[in-house]
């Protein structure tokens, strides 16, 4: 038993008491927790130390077969090994996103694995199916994607993949004649270059979850309907033939027996996969069985030493600032790895648990760079350092996934894309409404140096806007494409001082003149003559463009500034493309061919997997740079946060004081709402003291300060103003609530000026402390704008149901217009909540008034 093991070894307080009296420095381990392994001896059969085994960089370690070790994963020479790699996603098994970033990626009715497949089976047959997807896997993952990944430092690959692969599907347990092949392909790959495989039955027959990635969306018959006890039993039986496969293979890292099997109870899992671990075990003893977690953590598995389980790993997927996660950015990625304000939640809350348990931890699946630009690096060596140093391993979805575009941006979910280099830079309202930047901070895709070209060659630099209808104004102006080796800039007529060099098209008419957009080169903007493409109603699609001699491996910086002038519903994109657009013609970003399984020819289906072994790959090079540095990131090195934040009224404002913390500046920030939707108020103060006399009488403050010193540290204590009671009758703010969900503050373009709340979903919440200075019967009048109309809101007192109202289409998000109704109000201090019954409306302000 492991008790057993422990009362034959030191116990924490014997060993740190003979550390202190050594004068030793004490090495933590974890998150705070000494690790009391310690020689090497022979217990029962295992090996257990006197002291921690030696834990050797990434890829320095021995490659052999890999087992448990307490709750570290250890090769068999006794070294910790730190596996850190990646998902090879939408290899073997297939997620349709992950092929095209737009609709129906490869053809109407195709969302999924299966849907994929019967569509080619229905139309060509069975065997020219199965040739077609022999096809496409020969070409999606080859010999330079195994060289990229070794090339990053990944030793660890995740490999997801359907049972159909090895069973027969059409006469269940029975292997296909070519059941092995892209297995046995996979394993040799990662062995020529010391790296493990975990395999991941990612799929297991009838469906262990309603979700796409099972293979078949809105199935789950591995756990409900008539064939569960078959389709169980058929699982059990793949496992022991993989086994079979395999048991003498040292680059299998591990078993993963079932992804995500979320279709049903934790604890209806965990008797499932023991009987899985029992079937493998029946043919192999040697390989770590990993077991799933639920979406509901492991708790159902118990201990799995005192359940007869060893050699065994638990998995769990951990995705900051993803699936309702937080928001992506530096702050969940901190919160989770340094464990929170208090040093308690994040990874130290899972690390306590795996240590009870004495089991190794595999993040099987993680996403620490999407979307975070340059950071995406660093947040990115600093996870997996993070995950290694508590001795998990941990591999990141996904290594490749192609999008329409094609190119990184911010960071794909892919570690590679296809390159993507003819959008240039891109804004849209729906990101960033009202912006006014430079092409380098453009919201959607920044502009950044690009090699259009291997050899000299004419292409044109294409500007276009366009806008669903209604008011639509986007002014462009200085942009230069600067040539890096010498500085040239191979525009004409960049500033737009002129009408000369610019040719106007028309993306949806074959005439630009016939097209609802408006195009002025040099229009007269206050001091300077700009680009402006307008249109005041309909559907407007185009721009301007012009040609532009490249030199061949030349690299190419686009600069410039663009700007939304009061528009709706609109976007504004630069390309750079080897032909001219045509009238009448969209144009786009389109990296790669895009396919339609349900129409196109077997030619053109076929010549598209096959260009998949061809395109040219875009490396996330902020990821790449951090993860193959020789020294660790240099992120999460914030101060301590302020101590003692007091606030005090004055005549002259609201009073904030707090205690130092050495070298740093201090940020204050203000909300209305109590832990939430703070307001940066004043930045890089070097005192510790400040004055807020900007406030408004009726209205609640709450404070917090932080401390920086190039990274922010975590928050001051919240200080509060007095609590306000806004009177009914009267006008309530909506961005004065106490408390909301859901809801994001803008700056409205309602008479009056201000803010209003947006971005409603059905069930989000606003919550108001309200004094009804007389019962009854009052006018509820709400300021609103939808685009669309709206289901509405619904009213409660208290908890009490006082009434409801719809929201009608206004025409546009800020095209303002008053509703009322009637309610009946109890007297009294009380918290009236608004709830969306309904998404798509705006709320600036409400009124009550006594009827």
């Amino acid at each position: 038993m492991k008790t057993t093991n422990k009362q034959n070894k030191f116990t924490l307080t014997k060993l740190a008491q003979l550390i202190a009296l050594s004068g030793l420095a004490l090495n933590m381990a974890g998150c705070g927790g000494l690790d009391e392994a310690s020689g090497a001896d022979d217990h029962n059969g295992e090996t257990v130390y006197d002291f921690a085994p030696p834990q050797p960089s990434t890829g320095d370690e021995q490659y052999s077969l890999l087992k448990q070790d307490r709750e570290r994963w250890m090769n068999a020479q006794g070294e910790i090994v730190s596996l850190r790699g990646v998902n090879l996603g939408n290899w073997l098994m297939m997620e349709m996103w992950m092929l095209d970033s737009g609709e129906n990626p490869v053809g109407e009715g195709i969302e999924d694995q299966c849907t994929f497949e019967a569509t080619l089976d229905a139309r060509f047959g069975q065997e020219e199916k199965a040739r077609l997807m022999d096809v496409y896997r020969d070409n999606y993952i080859t010999e330079r994607d195994w060289d990229i990944m070794q090339d990053a430092g990944f030793n660890l690959i995740r490999l997801p993949f359907p049972y159909q692969l090895i069973e027969d599907d059409a006469n269940p347990m029975t292997l296909r004649d070519d059941a092995w092949q892209y297995l046995d392909y996979a394993i040799a790959e990662a062995k020529s270059r010391n790296m493990w495989v975990v395999l991941d039955l990612h799929g297991a027959a009838g469906a262990q979850g309603w979700e796409h990635h099972s293979g078949c969306a809105g199935k789950n018959e591995y756990w409900e309907g008539d064939n569960v006890e078959e389709n169980q039993a058929r699982t059990r039986w793949l496992w022991k033939q993989i086994a079979t496969r395999y048991k003498d293979e040292p680059a299998v890292a591990g078993y993963g027996v079932l992804n995500e099997p979320w279709g049903t109870d934790a604890e209806t899992l965990a008797t499932n996969v023991t009987e899985l671990y029992n079937a493998i075990r029946e043919v192999d003893q040697t390989h770590v069985v990993i077991l799933p977690g639920h979406n509901s953590g492991i708790d159902a598995y118990g201990d799995p030493e005192a359940a007869g389980m060893t050699n065994v790993a638990f998995e769990m997927h951990f995705y900051p600032g993803i699936f309702g996660w937080g928001e992506i950015g530096y702050d969940v990625h901190r919160d989770w790895l340094t464990c929170g304000q208090n040093g308690t939640t994040g990874v130290c809350e899972w690390d306590e648990k795996i240590r009870q348990l004495d089991t190794p931890f595999l993040i099987g699946e993680m996403q620490p760079w999407a979307g975070l630009g340059e950071l995406g690096g660093p947040v990115t060596r600093a996870t997996f350092d993070r995950y290694n140093s508590l001795s998990w391993a941990a591999t990141a979805w996904s290594y490749k996934v192609l999008s329409t575009n094609g190119g990184q941006g911010n960071g794909t979910w892919g570690y590679v894309t296809n390159k993507g280099e003819r959008l240039l830079a891109k804004a849209t309202t729906w990101t960033c409404d009202d912006w006014n930047s430079t092409l380098a901070e453009a919201c959607e895709t920044p502009a950044k140096i690009v090699t259009p070209t291997d050899t000299d060659q004419t292409f044109y630099l294409i500007i276009k806007s366009g806008a669903l209808g209604g008011q639509h104004d986007v002014q462009f102006d200085n942009l230069e494409l600067i040539a890096q080796s010498d500085g040239e800039d191979v525009l004409s007529n960049g500033a737009f001082d002129t009408a000369a060099d610019w040719i106007e098209w028309s993306g949806t008419n074959t005439s630009p003149q016939d097209d609802n957009l408006s195009v002025e080169v040099g229009y007269a903007s206050g001091d300077d003559n700009v680009l402006r493409l307008s249109a005041t109603e309909g559907f407007s699609n185009g721009g301007v463009y012009q040609a532009v001699e490249l030199k061949g491996g030349e690299s190419y910086l686009l600069s410039g500034t663009f700007a939304d002038v009061n528009s709706a519903d609109m976007w504004a994109e630069i390309y750079l493309l080897p032909a001219p657009p045509e009238n009448g013609e969209d144009i786009s970003a389109a990296a790669m061919t895009k396919i339609d399984l349900n129409n196109d020819s077997k030619e053109a289906i076929e010549a598209y997997f096959e260009e998949m072994s061809t395109i040219e790959y875009e490396i996330n090079q902020s990821v790449y740079d951090a993860l193959t540095a020789s020294e660790p990131a240099s992120i999460f090195n914030f101060p301590d946060a302020p101590q003692s934040l007091t606030l005090e009224k004055t005549e002259a404002g609201m009073s904030l004081v707090w205690m130092n913390v050495s070298d740093a500046t201090y940020n204050v920030y203000r909300t209305t709402s109590s832990g939430s939707n703070y307001q940066l108020i004043a930045e890089d103060l070097d005192t510790e003291m400040y004055l807020d006399d900007i406030t408004a009488e009726g209205v609640t403050y709450y404070y917090i300060v932080t401390a920086g010193n190039g990274e922010e540290s975590y928050p001051s204590n919240e200080v509060a103003t007095e609590i306000f009671y806004a009177d009914i009758p009267g006008r309530i703010e909506a961005e004065h609530f106490s408390g909301q969900s859901g809801f994001q503050v803008e700056d409205t373009q309602d008479e009056g000026g201000g803010q209003n709340l947006g971005y409603t979903d059905a069930g989000d919440t606003l919550t108001y402390n309200v004094n009804v200075t007389q019962a009854g019967e009052y006018t509820l009048t709400l300021r609103v704008a939808s685009s669309g109309g709206s289901e509405g809101i619904a009213f409660t007192m208290n908890g009490n149901s006082v009434g409801s109202i719809a929201v009608s289409d206004t025409g546009d998000w800020q095209n303002w217009a008053t509703i009322s109704t009637t309610v009946t109000l109890e007297a009294g201090e009380q918290e009236l909540q608004l709830t969306a019954l309904g998404g798509a409306w705006n709320l600036n302000w409400m009124e009550f008034t006594a009827n």
